[in-house]
């Protein structure tokens, strides 16, 4: 976790995303980027001097994350997520009312299709203007990708590819378009949308466990809680108490001005 501090230093409240929509309908200056960091991404992204300084905007996925970091950290934050149970109903109701033109990336070819038709059934005013699958794994594809955002100048992009994959994807794509866009990371809300429009039952949400809900459906999310998430946990509680060291040395021996 090299560059940890950064990424904690550049977690945000539920404050900046309400102020990332009032900017847009203000009309953007400048594309967006906008991602979500969990126990399993923490490390990915930490290691990555070159991707944070690409990203503008980090929020936390997953309660453990939020309230380890709120321990550590004096910017506060809250949980947001790009699903259902959090800002995901804000930016379609959003795009829906505004009729701002959306893009979906993610998700297998024929799932991206069963995702926006869910999308569209719940929000009947969204102005989707471009789908398209998320396994863009060459150059020649990536270009036409592009050209066609282009075409059609989305003013918000939501980008379902895992990490770090779409977190790399939306900084190019930041500075690849011609047209200022909010672009979000998602996850896996693509293909849990095809799965069912509302993924995750009410009485999960209510709870807050959606990891659990996650980790019932999903073989490769009881791998991650089995694997990746006590390694995570040792390993931040282990450079939280470094950092914390560094900056008590710091303070008791200030350098001159």
């Amino acid at each position: 976790m090299i560059h940890s501090k950064v990424l904690d230093n550049k977690l945000s409240s539920k404050t900046v995303f309400d102020k990332l929509l009032d900017e847009s309908t203000k009309g953007l200056s400048r594309s967006i980027a906008v991602t979500f960091v969990n126990p399993f991404s923490y490390s990915l992204l930490s290691k990555n001097a070159r991707l944070l300084s690409g990203l503008d905007v980090i929020f936390s996925d997953g309660s453990l994350h939020t309230k380890l970091h709120n321990t550590f950290n004096q910017n506060k934050i809250q949980r947001l997520s790009f699903d259902f149970s959090s800002i995901a109903v804000d930016v379609l109701r959003f795009a829906n009312q505004t009729g701002k033109r959306i893009a979906f990336i993610g998700a297998k070819p024929t799932l991206v299709d069963v995702a926006v038709k869910n999308y569209v059934s719940m929000f009947p005013d969204l102005n989707v203007v471009y789908k398209h699958h998320g396994y863009v794994n060459d150059a020649a594809l990536k270009s036409q990708v592009i050209a066609d955002l282009n075409q059609q100048q989305p003013e918000i992009i939501v980008c379902g590819m895992g990490t770090p994959k779409q977190d790399e994807f939306i900084v190019e794509l930041k500075n690849a378009l011609d047209t200022p866009a909010l672009l979000f990371t998602c996850g896996g809300f693509i293909e849990q949308s095809a799965i069912k429009a509302d993924y995750y039952h009410p009485l999960v949400k209510k709870l807050g466990l959606r990891w659990l809900q996650r980790a019932v459906l999903h073989k490769h999310v009881r791998q991650r809680l089995v694997r990746e998430y006590p390694k995570f946990v040792v390993s931040y509680l282990r450079t939280q108490m470094k950092n914390k060291r560094t900056q008590s040395i710091e303070e008791a021996n200030p350098r001159e001005k």
